[in-house]
């Protein structure tokens, strides 16, 4: 009667039973990273036990540990697109709210940098140690994010910390714009020497978003972790092109490794053309998304500076922001 009950502790008998048919079906075709990853993760190899495809609260996430409550998704392109960046956001917010800690890795992050991969989940295997189950307010990852803090709390680590951040790219031709997870179309005459009205963007070894490199700075220095180029280096070839949603999240995640949640975010984006107000409403709701957090915790400006520098001569555009962390 035992083992039956720690099979439906996280799901009622009868929506565990049809979740497990598909949960055998899919552990039949693996992802080619679900595959690597199983194979560090299966046989108690991480010194805990862990789950493939095992139904949690009416969903099957890729890995589960119901000792540590720890979730790990792989997610391909399309996690990163349209609708499904708000599904995985309130899936991750409903695991939080039940006190579960979810981990997202791209196909690309097991396949090419498996090392890291394994480092960031031996690092929260290693936090939950000695630790206890501590909720905290609205705004971590994915909202009312759960999290397992270490006792006592206060000292050098506790309360409310405060970050800067600041990053510039160069405006070229040939390159798409994006800014705060969107991409914005934006053509001018060249300039000379220039073939004539191409499309314009920021050049970078990423996707050279300014907008997300200065929050995420801000959000790593509070925490006093350091800074995106020396988390994912510009050297690197696994970060060439690398979609800067991506690095938010893990930012976000980063920070949860000390305990610290997101309270909210001021930045401001310093360019002259094109005209970035009438985007800022998609952009606080995509980066809302991929935190997992109410859209009014991202306040965004934009403003030029008459003219003036590299910025006024349409050289690069710039952004500033300030983040407000916190530990439970």
């Amino acid at each position: 009667m035992e083992k039956r009950r720690n099979r439906f502790e996280t799901t009622d008998a009868s929506t565990y039973q049809l979740l497990l048919d598909k949960a055998r079906e899919m552990r039949k075709n693996p992802t080619e990273a679900e595959a690597v990853l199983w194979n560090y993760l299966s046989d108690n190899k991480m010194g805990v036990h862990f789950r493939r495809q095992h139904p949690v609260y009416g969903y099957i996430p890729d890995f589960v540990c119901l000792s540590e409550k720890i979730i790990i998704e792989i997610d391909g392109g399309y996690h990163f697109e349209g609708e499904q960046l708000e599904k995985d956001a309130e899936r991750t917010r409903q695991l939080n709210e039940e006190g579960f800690i979810v981990l997202r890795f791209t196909n690309e992050e097991v396949l090419c940098d498996i090392d890291n991969t394994l480092e960031e989940i031996t690092n929260i295997l290693a936090h939950n140690k000695d630790t206890i189950q501590t909720p905290l307010p609205s705004g971590g990852v994915g909202g009312g994010f759960s999290f397992q803090t270490p006792l006592p709390l206060g000292g050098a680590g506790g309360g409310f910390r405060i970050g800067m951040g600041y990053d510039v790219h160069r405006l070229v031709e040939g390159r798409e714009l994006w800014m705060g997870g969107i991409k914005i179309p934006f053509r001018r005459p060249s300039q000379p020497g220039g073939e004539g009205g191409g499309c314009w963007g920021l050049l970078g070894h990423s996707d050279a978003d300014v907008l997300i490199h200065a929050i995420c700075d801000a959000i790593l220095g509070a925490a006093n972790m350091r800074d995106i180029g020396y988390h994912w280096p510009d050297t690197s070839a696994e970060t060439e092109g690398m979609d800067s949603k991506i690095i938010l999240r893990k930012t976000i995640e980063l920070i949860a490794t000390k305990g610290y949640h997101l309270v909210n975010i001021d930045a401001t984006i310093c360019a002259e053309r094109p005209k970035m107000n009438p985007h800022i409403p998609q952009m606080q709701q995509c980066m809302a998304q991929v935190i997992g957090c109410d859209p009014d915790l991202i306040s965004i400006k934009a403003t030029t500076t008459e003219k003036l520098g590299f910025t006024g001569r349409e050289e690069g555009i710039s952004a500033y922001a300030v983040a407000l962390i916190t530990h439970a």
